[in-house]
């Protein structure tokens, strides 16, 4: 009747942003999330969170405020990083012995998770400027 009406959680295009990190990923780009136009809210920051958990690599702003809040969202912990760099070295060192499939902390690694470490790498690089 309407149409979509637009809410809080943003429920009702949910599958609308997963489509577009599916898309995204799959032709090698970056997924920029929707803008939150309530730029003094304080659920930006678990609605940054949220996207990065889907896929999303960055988010869209409209305010000054909303930038840190946004970028620490995206940004990957110290854990993160240490997680990622430890499974890229266990990863060359596999493939130098070539062996396939192999387990670390507790997960078979395939390229899904290998590209994940890859990406947290990246972003790790991109962010500190080298």
């Amino acid at each position: 009747m309407y149409g979509a009406v637009r809410s809080r959680s943003a429920a009702e295009v949910l599958v609308a942003r997963q489509m577009v990190v599916m898309h995204a990923k799959a032709h090698g780009l970056q997924a920029i999330d929707l803008v939150d136009i309530n730029y003094k809210d304080l659920k930006l920051k678990s609605e940054a969170e949220e996207g990065r958990k889907i896929g999303y690599t960055g988010k869209q702003v409209i305010h000054p405020d909303q930038v840190p809040i946004v970028q620490q969202a995206f940004s990957p912990s110290s854990e993160e990083i240490a997680w990622a760099e430890k499974l890229i070295e266990a990863f060359e060192e596999h493939q130098k012995s070539g062996m396939g499939a192999f387990s670390f902390d507790g997960q078979m690694v395939d390229m899904p998770l290998m590209r994940l470490a890859q990406n947290i790498t990246q972003m790790t690089k991109t962010i500190q400027g080298s």
